[in-house]
Formats: structure tokens, C-alpha cells, sequence
């Protein structure tokens, strides 16, 4: 390989920066000067230690003239400020690890804030302490100290404190899978666009399902979805449980004196205690095939925990399991109704199915247009199907079940078939290379415009295996 083909490589698979015939040259230039003039010397990179959050991975260590390069980078875009950095989503997985607070703020279409949340993350990558506040209608608040959990029930004039083991709130658990998923499967959509006006980068995160938006100068994340996100310190106070004045405290913490329980109090506790029995049975019967059962206790939850989007959605495909698509429509809306302007795109999916079953192919094809980006993305990072999986298997979605990516990738395929109506040849027994020419097909029938085609008689291809249970 000629020299200035080693430097372009070097550029490109090291640092992640594709150079112009151009530039190259000027690097090139530069880089074999440097070598001359440091033949004597043996040039060392020194890596800033860097905090990590959620996990801990290898720096990984440059070739001699990786590093030369770099240096020419610099110098380089010092001469000519008119050169765009390059983007790479490790740089924002880099940054994620080192934020120690998030606020995060979701608006309704007025603009007005109806769900604020401050997290504290701590080196490890869990949250160390949370404060969330939900103006009326809901007039909910909740404050984690780092030892307690203070819930407070304006509406009572009321704060009830547990032990943060026994009660906790979080945005997001299991932030370092999080950010793996996004170093190991992120893809950038678009370099260079906007975000209300702000400069960003838009970078799908498939384990969150969600796009969102990356701000150039910090590589961290401004808006995921609907909810906008910053890393600046809290003010004084935010994490500290107050009680305000006239409000009653009743302590559920282990070892707090004995107290009086008032009666909505026991009320609310008796019908949470009915409404998770009752969730749990679900869930098992809707997994086994028992739909009657499941419609008949999902209704029970909803009438006891009206906040609860899964009981809703499951509550919908055990009506659409029956045949009764105008129910599994009224439910699933009310799922989609839940989530606002957030994607929920297996609930769009599940609701744009109802519609078809109905012969309401308008409706069905504007659900359904909504996921297809997303369902064929998926059949290249199976991770970004998580919530059609926990969607169609609630032991999947509490990790009792644990599907294999060809799994998740077959049953993808179907579901396209089913409303596409296309079928490209993947077959989970075919070579590697002939599923690569099926997904390639449907990028490319996609990027032409592919349209929703419901055919209830496409042929699927058979799913290997059964679902791994979880160890």
C-alpha cells in the first residue's frame, strides 16, 4: 500500500475522519515532515484518565503514525477554521460517562413543562439521587436523598417516606447497557442538523428506540425523543426532602414509629397490592394464550392503576387476539394518547394492524409508515426491537424469556411481510451473505418510498428455536 493510501487509512479507521484528496495531501505532507524531523525520537500518546460511569473498556493505544496524523489534524484545523471536526458517536458515550447530573425536561404542545427530573449519577453509572416534579394534572412529586424516598401527594397535603430500597424512581436503570448499546449500535443519521434551531447531529439510539439529537461543542445528548436534556449542577436544596408546612408525614421506613394510616392511605396500598397480583396473572396468561383470562384481569389493573401503559397495551392485543379490533384500537390509543409526541412504534405497529384487520387501510397505513424505518433498521441491529419484543411477550419485556437475535431478526422480517407485502428471500437457514442481499433489498425498497401493503396471507418464515429462558 502506498503511503498516502496508509495515511488516508489511518485517518479513517483510527480516527474516524474521512479526508478529501485535498486535505490528504496536506496531511501527507505534514506527517512525512514530522517523520523526518522525529526520527530520533519515539512520540508516546498520553491518555487523559478518564472517569467512567457505567462500564470500564481498554484505552485503546494509536500507531505511531495515527498519532502523527492526529497532530496534523490539529494543526490543520488551526489553519483553517472552515474544516468541520468529524463526528463519532464514541465521543458521546465518552462525555455520557463522565455527566454527573442530567435534568431533563418534557413539554406539553403549549410549551409548558409537565415532567421535570434531576438525576445524580454516581461513578459507578447508578443513580445516587433523583428529584422529579409533574405539575397538575398529576401534582406529583418525588425526592430521593440518596437514603429515602419522599413521595409527595399534594393533593392530600401529604408526604410519605420510604426506604429508598423499598420505593425508588428512576428515568433510565441500566444506564451502562445503555450506553454500550449506543457505542456498539448508535448510527449517525445526520451530521450537521438542527434541533429547534440549535446546530446538532441526529443519531438513532436503538436501545432507547428513540432519535435524538447531539450537540456539536459537548457531544452530549440535547433531546432524546421529546424530552430535552441538560448536565448542569442543581441548585442548592434540589435533592433534600422537605416537607412543607400543614403537610401530614407518614414514615414507611423500617424502624419509624408506629403510626396511624389513614384510610385512603390503606385504600390506595389494598388496591396497588389487588392491581400487581392482578398484572402478574396477565401477564402470564396473555404469554400462554389465555386471552379471555388476560382481557378479564387486565381490565381489573386498569381500574385500579390507570397510569399503567403495559396493563393498557396488553389489555389491547388480548382483544386483538380475539377478534375484537375496535377494543384493541380504543386501548392501544390510549397507550399512544399516554406517551404524547413520544414514538411508541410497537404501539403505532399494534394499532396499525387493528386498523387493517378492519378493513381501514387509511388509518392503518398512517400507524404503520410510522415504524418502517425503524423495522427495517432493525434487521441489522436486532437491539433496536426490544420494545416490539416486550410487546408481543410479557415474560420477554420482565426477563423471564431472553429471544436470540436471529429470533429477534425472523420475526421482524414477518412483521414486514405482513404489512409490506414484499418479500425479499431472508431465510434464518440461508448464508450470511444472502440475507445480507434480503436486508439490503429492504433498505433499498425503503429508500424509494416503500409502501404499506397489508396481506394477512404472506408467507412467513419460520422463527428457529424457542425463546432461551433467563439464567
Amino acid at each position: 500500500m502506498r503511503p498516502d493510501d496508509q495515511v488516508a487509512k489511518a485517518i479513517q479507521d483510527k480516527l474516524q475522519f474521512a479526508a478529501g484528496a485535498r486535505l490528504r495531501e496536506r496531511m501527507l505532507a505534514e506527517v512525512l515532515q514530522a517523520h523526518d524531523e522525529s526520527s530520533n525520537t519515539n512520540p508516546a500518546l498520553t491518555a487523559p484518565v478518564t472517569r467512567r460511569v457505567a462500564m470500564r473498556s481498554p484505552m485503546t493505544k494509536l500507531a505511531a503514525a495515527a498519532v502523527l496524523v492526529a497532530a496534523v489534524i490539529l494543526t490543520i484545523s488551526l489553519w483553517d477554521r472552515s474544516i468541520p471536526t468529524a463526528y463519532a458517536i464514541e465521543q458521546t458515550v465518552e462525555a455520557l460517562q463522565n455527566a454527573r447530573f442530567l435534568h431533563l425536561v418534557r413539554r406539553d404542545e403549549a410549551g409548558q413543562i409537565n415532567d421535570e427530573r434531576w438525576i445524580e449519577i454516581g461513578a459507578d453509572g447508578w443513580q445516587v439521587r433523583y428529584r422529579q416534579e409533574n405539575p397538575a394534572p398529576r401534582n406529583f412529586s418525588v425526592i430521593e436523598d440518596g437514603e429515602s424516598t419522599a413521595v409527595y401527594r399534594h393533593e392530600r397535603q401529604a408526604v410519605i417516606l420510604y426506604d429508598r430500597d423499598d420505593q425508588q424512581y428512576q428515568w433510565v436503570g441500566e444506564l451502562g447497557k445503555a450506553l454500550e448499546n449506543l457505542r456498539q449500535e448508535g448510527s449517525i443519521l445526520e451530521e450537521n442538523a438542527t434541533y429547534k434551531g440549535r446546530p446538532a447531529h441526529k443519531v438513532w439510539w436503538p436501545f432507547l428506540s428513540a432519535e435524538c439529537y447531539v450537540d456539536p461543542a459537548t457531544k452530549l445528548p440535547i433531546a432524546i425523543g421529546t424530552t430535552e436534556m441538560s448536565y448542569e449542577i442543581p441548585p442548592a436544596g434540589t435533592f433534600d426532602i422537605v416537607i412543607p408546612e400543614g403537610y401530614v408525614v407518614l414514615d414507611k421506613r423500617p424502624g419509624a414509629p408506629e403510626q396511624s394510616v389513614p384510610d385512603w392511605l390503606l385504600a390506595e396500598e389494598q388496591a396497588e397490592k389487588q392491581a400487581d397480583d392482578a398484572f402478574e396473572q396477565a401477564t402470564h396468561a396473555l404469554a400462554e394464550g389465555n386471552h379471555a383470562q388476560a382481557t378479564e384481569l387486565f381490565e381489573l389493573v386498569t381500574q385500579k392503576q390507570a397510569a399503567r401503559n403495559w396493563a393498557w397495551f396488553w389489555l389491547g392485543s388480548a382483544y386483538y387476539a380475539q377478534g375484537q379490533y375496535e377494543l384493541a384500537i380504543e386501548k392501544f390509543t390510549k397507550v399512544l394518547d399516554m406517551f404524547g409526541n413520544d414514538a411508541c412504534y410497537y404501539c403505532n405497529y399494534a394499532r396499525g394492524l387493528a386498523y387493517a384487520r378492519m378493513g381501514a387501510d387509511e388509518a392503518a397505513a398512517e400507524d404503520l409508515k410510522l415504524c418502517l424505518p425503524v423495522m427495517v433498521q432493525t434487521l441489522r441491529t436486532p437491539s433496536a426491537a426490544s420494545m416490539f419484543e416486550y410487546a408481543d411477550d410479557p415474560l420477554v419485556r420482565y426477563g423471564q424469556r431472553r429471544p436470540t437475535e436471529q429470533q429477534v431478526v425472523a420475526k421482524m422480517v414477518n412483521r414486514l411481510r405482513l404489512v409490506t407485502g414484499q418479500n425479499f428471500g431472508y431465510d434464518p437457514t440461508a448464508t450470511a451473505e444472502q440475507n445480507e442481499a434480503a436486508i439490503a433489498a429492504w433498505e433499498q425498497w425503503l429508500a424509494v418510498g416503500g409502501q404499506i401493503a397489508f396481506r394477512p396471507e404472506a408467507e412467513l418464515v419460520t422463527v428457529p428455536g424457542a425463546s432461551e429462558s433467563d439464567r
